[in-house]
């Protein structure tokens, strides 16, 4: 009995984390301005990984923040200035992300399904 709940629990692992996702925001220029970015799906269990140099950082903000791009009013919930941020998606909802000096032309909307 025991060997079979083990091969039950290793199954049910496997399809766990198989729909897990690493997602590069940017593709391969990565988290700058000449990068084609505005709006990610994603699911709970996925990864952003944002790769950028440091003329850049990354900015989780709440929604406001990101449509009006007033950074002196608000500030963000989140600022990552490693060069190599990566965000796991634990709960659905709405992520909105900017770099700081470029919040017009750099910016990101995830969506994360459940």
């Amino acid at each position: 009995m025991a060997p079979n709940f083990a091969l039950l629990v290793f199954i049910l692992c496997c399809f766990c984390s198989a729909g897990a996702t690493t997602i590069y925001v940017g593709g391969s220029k990565g988290w700058s301005p000449d990068s084609d970015i505005s709006t990610i799906q994603a699911r709970v269990g996925d990864a952003l990984v944002f790769r950028y140099t440091q003329d850049y950082d990354v900015e989780e903000v709440p929604q406001l923040l990101y449509t009006t791009c007033n950074t002196d009013s608000k500030k963000p919930n989140q600022v990552y200035d490693d060069g190599d941020t990566v965000i796991s998606l634990t709960q659905p909802g709405d992520l909105y992300f900017i770099s700081g000096n470029f919040c017009r032309t750099l910016r990101l909307y995830v969506y994360v399904d459940p």
